[in-house]
């Protein structure tokens, strides 16, 4: 390699570089206050997309018999008589009441467990329960409850 070239490189390449590195080391030390705030998030994303959260049918389908029980194991006549998947994260039971006939009622009852982080949700609501918000996805007890008809 030539003078001239080894002059070209340092100039296209380890000049921005060392530019870059100084500039960013100059701006941290002068706004501490503003980086620190972004920091969270920044690893918060990294930890998301790299290392994304298991997905675990078993817990999603406890999380969801959890919360049907909650809900409607008190209202007179409740028997549980199946239930499906209904993709990742929801479950649809099928519940038996007493009306207030008295006649036996079915209804189909959909409860949605969010537990995929945000980048894979793209955007969606969702909403993590307090305690569960810094492990960045794994099971949270979130659900959203729909009586289908």
């Amino acid at each position: 390699m030539s003078t001239i070239q080894l002059k070209t490189l340092a100039r296209v390449i380890i000049y921005p570089l060392v530019f870059l590195v100084v500039g960013g080391g100059l701006g941290f030390a002068a706004y501490p206050q503003i980086i620190g705030h972004k920091i969270w998030l920044i690893s918060w994303a990294y930890r998301s997309i790299f290392y994304p959260a298991p997905y675990d049918a078993e817990a999603v389908t406890r999380i969801a018999t959890m919360k049907l029980m909650a809900h409607w194991s008190h209202k007179p006549g409740f028997t549980l008589i199946d239930w499906r998947d209904f993709g990742q994260e929801a479950r649809e039971f099928r519940i038996e009441l007493t009306g207030p006939d008295g006649k036996p009622e079915r209804k189909l009852i959909r409860i949605w467990v969010r537990w995929k982080n945000w980048a894979v949700n793209n955007g969606e609501d969702i909403i993590y329960s307090e305690q569960n918000s810094h492990t960045h996805g794994t099971m949270c007890e979130c659900f959203r409850m729909e009586t289908v008809k």
